[in-house]
């Protein structure tokens, strides 16, 4: 590794509208679950996953949106793991792949909530 350099390689949000107008339905979940102020930070959906994941689990969730976010929240849980390792395997193209079907997740969850 070099002394004075480093390869960085991040995920980064990029909304051309803010989350909250393409958003809604999840916007209002996560200000109802106390995670309101991630929406001023501008996190990325790699990063929303577990906050997702945390709300799915947390015991004061209402069952009722337990039972409609979990199956979305899942195949997200799966789809991050595996970007997860393509980021760490420098493989980009993959990587970018499942990128896309993470949106598609969160798109799907939109619709469901």
């Amino acid at each position: 590794m070099s002394k004075f350099m480093q390869i960085d390689i991040r995920i980064i949000p990029f909304f051309e509208k803010p989350f909250e107008k393409i958003f809604p339905n999840i916007a209002e979940l996560l200000r109802n679950s106390s995670y309101g102020e991630i929406l001023k930070k501008g996190h990325s959906f790699y990063e929303l996953v577990d906050t997702m994941v945390t709300i799915m689990e947390h015991p004061d969730t209402p069952k009722a949106v337990k039972e409609k976010i979990a199956p979305t929240v899942r195949k997200m849980y799966i789809l991050k793991e595996t970007a997860r390792e393509y980021l760490l395997a420098r493989k980009l193209n993959d990587l970018d792949q499942v990128l896309y079907r993470m949106e598609d997740q969160f798109e799907d969850l939109e619709a469901s909530l």
